[in-house]
């Protein structure tokens, strides 16, 4: 499962574009996005409300990314080369997080973690 390019993409889509040079390879990713869920009404629904709730979108695409290994690598040259001309907001990623059931503990998540990293009991003994 590849999260993090379907929330790239998500993001990039929720952002919208910033410049002339934005605009253009937005539209590219949509129609890109438009031709990959085109038979499919609810993946296409969720980009109309990508701006406001990202997270089905990011289903979406994760769905199709995990599924389709050409579209996965379309979507990462296409974020790549918008990084390049500067269009793409790859930098801010969208989070969605949903912890269904139950749990027992604490529900912990962490990107770019750097240098040393430790878990500790709830008495602070390392256990």
């Amino acid at each position: 499962m590849d999260v993090s390019l379907a929330q790239s993409v998500a993001s990039a889509v929720g952002q919208g574009a910033l410049d002339a040079v934005g605009a253009r390879a937005l539209e590219a990713l949509l129609g890109m996005i438009r031709h990959r869920f085109r038979r499919d009404e609810e993946a296409l629904s969720t980009l109309d409300d990508a701006v406001t709730d990202p997270a089905p979108l990011i289903a979406s695409l994760d769905r199709y990314i995990d599924s389709d290994p050409a579209f996965a690598d379309d979507l990462r040259d296409w974020l790549k080369e918008a990084a390049n001309r500067g269009a793409a907001p790859t930098t801010q990623l969208v989070h969605s997080n949903q912890v269904s059931g139950t749990v027992h503990g604490s529900v912990i998540q962490g990107q770019n973690i750097k240098g040393r990293f430790t878990f500790r009991g709830l008495m602070g003994r390392g256990d």
